[in-house]
């Protein structure tokens, strides 16, 4: 007998029931979600496993498209529907690993991009052979457009913003920022295509969703991240929860109202992409150094890896 998954998977959508709100995403209309634990990139070395708490310890309620009228959560599928990443592939000495092979890429028409770890053994160029197992693709996120609408958290009291990033009238990014005091704390990034159920069943990237509690503390340990990358060989970094954004970024004018809340919202918003800037620029580091380390490990040079800095 055949079972529809889609049938079942909305169904467990409908019904499901979460953790405790206090502590989740701020959200328009006060949309909660589980607290999610942010780290620096996917660090590997020798041993190379599932992360610390299982693949579901970072998985979060995806802001609707529409606010709801009541609160939604989700609880943990059951084990039948868990489904597991594939196995890394096994890099051999001549091979790279793990690395982004920028150059293979055009980000002309990109604002912003996050980055998948797949299990795909690629050949990046055929003469002389270069090989790079475990690769990582990007995901590119194109908008013509951003816009605006003010967040507050009656529970909590929070306030911040949201910026909704949009390509020929289709939504394509979300990105919110709460305030604390004056200043910027967390920012979430969140594509249209995340949810935990996608997520689970591998049917979207864990990177569709970033948080930043302290946006500002993650850019410090990126830097930090290179030095290491610097000086040990042991050490390798793939960008999953970090993102680049592209010049064309800068250029997308906020589309706000004449009232003193949208004044402020421009000024945020002007705020957030330096930041999100200084991110990309420490993120775009970290992937140049571990690329060059790799070439060098396997005895191969790239005159084009740097390329991508020139739009990055």
């Amino acid at each position: 007998m055949s079972i529809n998954i889609t049938v079942i998977l909305h169904l467990l959508e409908r019904t499901g029931r979460g953790p405790d709100e206090r502590q989740m995403s701020l959200r328009p209309h006060d949309l909660a979600g589980p607290k999610y634990e942010g780290r620096v990139g996917s660090l590997f070395g020798a041993a190379i496993g599932a992360p610390t708490g299982g693949f579901w310890g970072q998985l979060a309620v995806s802001p609707p498209r529409t606010p709801p009228t009541a609160t939604v959560q989700y609880e943990a599928l059951p084990p039948e529907f868990h489904l597991d990443s594939l196995p890394a592939a096994v890099a051999t000495s001549g091979q790279m690993d793990s690395i982004f092979p920028s150059w293979k890429h055009d980000f002309s028409d990109a604002v912003l991009v996050s980055f998948v770890h797949s299990s795909d053994v690629l050949t990046l160029r055929v003469a002389p052979k270069l090989v790079c197992a475990n690769v990582v693709h990007p995901t590119m996120v194109r908008a013509d457009e951003v816009a605006w609408r003010p967040m507050s958290c009656e529970a909590s009291g929070a306030t911040g913003h949201l910026f909704t990033l949009s390509h020929r009238g289709n939504s394509t990014c979300r990105i919110e920022v709460t305030l604390v005091g004056e200043e910027v704390g967390r920012v979430v990034v969140v594509q249209p295509e995340y949810s935990a159920m996608a997520v689970a069943a591998r049917m979207t990237a864990p990177s569709s969703l970033l948080i930043y509690d302290d946006i500002r503390a993650h850019i410090d340990s990126l830097q930090n991240l290179r030095q290491t990358l610097l000086t040990s060989v042991d050490v390798g970094y793939v960008p999953t929860h970090e993102l680049v954004v592209t010049r064309a970024l800068d250029n997308l004018v906020l589309k706000t109202d004449h009232t003193i809340e949208a004044a402020a919202a421009r000024r945020y918003w002007k705020t957030t992409k330096l930041l999100m800037a200084a991110l990309s620029t420490a993120t775009a580091d970290c992937v140049d150094t571990y690329t060059r380390s790799e070439l060098g490990r396997v005895g191969q040079r790239v005159s084009e890896c740097d390329n991508w800095r020139r739009l990055i």
